[in-house]
């Protein structure tokens, strides 16, 4: 029995990678409305939740709160036990369940392409959850896996539409990833994991063609994670407990109309007083129409 039950075991690694890339495809079985939520300095907007396995929800509830002390932050804090945890049975000879969710949202910066305001200056995102593995029998084998993977699209540039095909990708960095108990265990292993992506706002510029002096004020993040837990005779527990979209922003100051005005007016004064000095430089010599005519009235009065 221990041999069968081993060689079960060595598949279950292969198995949970597979469920974990079919979860990670962007096929999508349900979407999930979750708003809007914005304050003075920017928002997100049109916040969604979809994927294969969706609904239910995996990230709500509760709703997501919006606040920007220092910066403006999304955070999720998901508490459904039912929604928010997948664990496999502790009898079953093999069970594999996985759950892939994707959030989507449109970060939006508040101000005008002619009084200035708020652009970003990048993102970051951070992760966290809990798991547990207890593989009880000797042959057994309990394994969680959890992974992160984001986009980002340039919508905005100078509070004004922007349009790129180009989006900068990346994947979250998680501690642990995967966590593998092989039996017999007395307790469970059990503990908690976490991940963050900062993302680079200067690559996010080049992959969208924006010059290094312009700002950014919008983008279309995509937020996938994917957890898969598998075991033989054992069980596997893995759940999400927090999300967090970090966004900071610096004020842009534009300058206002009367001062464009006064800037034209000062370099408009530059130029003319430049083309006098040139004229005033000129040799008299060369205004020969003058010469000549003054030299003719002397000769008519001799």
């Amino acid at each position: 029995m221990f041999t069968s039950i081993s060689s079960k075991a060595t598949g279950l690694i292969a198995a949970a990678v597979i469920a974990a890339a079919v979860g990670s495809q962007p096929a999508v079985a349900g979407t999930i409305p979750l708003g809007t939520f914005e304050g003075s300095k920017a928002g997100f907007h049109d916040v969604t939740e979809s994927g294969a396995t969706i609904p239910p929800s995996l990230f709500t509830p509760l709703t997501p709160v919006y606040s920007q002390m220092p910066n403006p932050q999304l955070s999720f804090a998901p508490q459904d036990f039912n929604n928010s945890v997948i664990e496999t049975s502790g009898t079953a000879a093999f069970d594999l369940k996985y759950k892939a969710s994707q959030l989507s949202m449109s970060m939006q910066s508040k101000g005008t392409a002619l009084e200035g305001g708020y652009a970003f200056t990048g993102t970051s995102l951070t992760l966290g959850g809990d798991y547990s593995v207890w593989a009880p029998f000797a042959g057994g084998q309990a394994k969680v896996t959890m992974a992160g993977v984001y986009s980002l699209q340039v919508t905005g540039v100078d509070w004004a539409p922007w349009s790129s095909a180009q989006s900068t990708l990346g994947s979250m960095v998680i501690t642990p990833s995967t966590v593998t108990s092989v039996g017999p265990q007395s307790v469970a292993t059990t503990g908690n994991w976490s991940g963050s992506a900062n993302i680079d706002w200067n690559s996010v510029k080049a992959a969208a063609g924006v010059a290094p002096g312009r700002n950014i004020t919008g983008a279309l993040l995509q937020f996938t994670v994917d957890l898969g837990a598998a075991s033989v005779y054992g069980t596997a527990r893995t759940s999400v407990t927090n999300f967090n979209v970090n966004a900071p922003v610096d004020l842009v100051a534009v300058p206002e109309p009367p001062t464009l005005i006064l800037a034209g007016l000062g370099a408009a004064g530059v130029l003319a007083n430049g083309y006098r000095r040139r004229k005033q430089r000129q040799p008299a010599g060369n205004d020969a129409g003058g010469e000549d005519s003054t030299t003719g009235a002397i000769a008519s009065q001799a």
